[in-house]
Formats: structure tokens, C-alpha cells, sequence
């Protein structure tokens, strides 16, 4: 039986498809579905709902914390791979706030960069992966109000990896490491990214 990797929200269910990745009709027998998918179907998804983004202090809950974070994109499908793949053109954060000693709010928390691509492959556990362009790395710039004033976190990495989780219904990145290249002491020199977002909808 084929396993529906995307789940749209319901209230677009009744007016968009549901696109599936290949499932798995016995132990060692693929069954590619790939020919469902809508080649250059956007995709667009927010925080998994009750979930936060949080980019903390390895170790730690000391960090920043966003309530709301949006993905759009387009994903297309690579039958000789069994993965979809695409840009992702924007990747927002917003409802940000700091329990940082010293920071009084988060002015703004930006992915620069874009777009990345986002690839989901059809092997166990749904592996997904965040790549920057080639040449290019991810990059996080916080803008921390403090006591002090302003002070910009840059933080940058090769890739943010995941998985499609929940029932096929969301992508998980769990404590994605970014490094600090720039920004004053009070920045964190690492720290790792978590989201969840979902339920993914790949409609037309």
C-alpha cells in the first residue's frame, strides 16, 4: 500500500490534491508513485500546529524562540531518484523573543541566502535536506536588541537535515547546528535549530 507522504490541511483538501511520495508494496519491492506528483507544485507551510522554532545554546533552552515561521517553495518530482526537490524562496521567522542575560527583544531573525533546496527522498525515514546553492552556505542573522544596543548574530551551515515524521504529515529539523562567524559576545558561538512544519501540502 502506498504511504501518503503529504497531507494538505483540510480545509484545502477539499479543493487541492494530495500528493504522494512512493511507498513500499513488500520488504524488498518499491512502488513508484512519483507520477502523481504536480512537476513544479508549490509548497507552502507553517509551524506544525502548538510548536515553536527555537535556535538554542547546544544543551540548553537559552536562545531565541519564534512562534511563527512560513516556508514557500516549489518541489518537483525526480522518478530515477524517487525524491522530490526544489527551491525554498522564502523561509521567515516572526514572534521572536530571548531569555539571552542581557537581551531585551529580538529585533528580527533572517535566512539570507535563498533560495535553498529542499530535498525529501523515499528511503527509511524519509531523510530531508536544507542545501544552500552551490557555492553558497545557510545563513541566520539575528538582530538582538540589549542592554547595550543592537547586536547582529550571524551564524552560518552547510546544511539543515530532517525528516518526514507524524504520520507522513510534517517535516522534523531537530537540532540543526549552525556556527557563529560574526557578532559580539553575547552571541552564542553555536547553536542548534529546531522546527517542525506541517501538515505539507503539495497542491496545484
Amino acid at each position: 500500500m502506498r504511504n501518503r507522504l503529504f497531507a494538505g490541511a483540510a480545509a484545502l483538501a477539499a479543493t487541492t490534491a494530495l500528493i504522494a511520495l512512493p511507498g513500499t508494496a513488500d520488504a524488498t519491492t518499491r512502488t513508484p508513485a512519483l507520477h502523481t506528483i504536480n512537476v513544479g507544485g508549490p509548497l507552502s507551510t507553517d509551524l506544525a500546529y502548538g510548536t515553536v522554532a527555537t535556535m538554542y545554546s547546544p544543551g540548553t533552552t537559552t536562545g531565541v524562540k519564534c512562534t511563527a515561521s512560513h516556508i514557500d517553495g516549489t518541489l518537483a518530482a525526480n522518478p530515477n531518484t524517487l525524491t522530490l526537490s526544489g527551491p525554498v524562496n522564502v523561509l521567515t521567522f516572526s514572534g521572536c523573543t530571548s531569555n539571552v542575560p542581557g537581551v531585551t527583544s529580538v529585533t528580527s531573525l533572517t535566512m539570507n541566502n535563498l533560495p535553498y533546496t529542499l530535498s525529501i527522498s523515499d528511503t527509511a525515514g524519509y531523510p530531508v535536506a536544507l542545501t544552500p546553492s552551490a557555492g553558497s552556505v545557510i545563513q541566520a542573522t539575528a538582530v538582538l536588541k540589549t542592554l547595550a544596543g543592537n547586536a547582529t548574530c550571524v551564524l552560518h551551515a552547510s546544511v539543515l537535515n530532517g525528516n518526514v515524521t507524524n504520520g507522513q504529515t510534517q517535516i522534523d529539523l531537530v537540532k540543526q547546528v549552525l556556527t557563529k562567524t560574526s557578532g559580539p559576545s553575547i552571541c552564542f558561538p553555536n547553536i542548534e535549530f529546531t522546527a517542525s512544519y506541517g501538515p505539507v501540502s503539495l497542491f496545484n
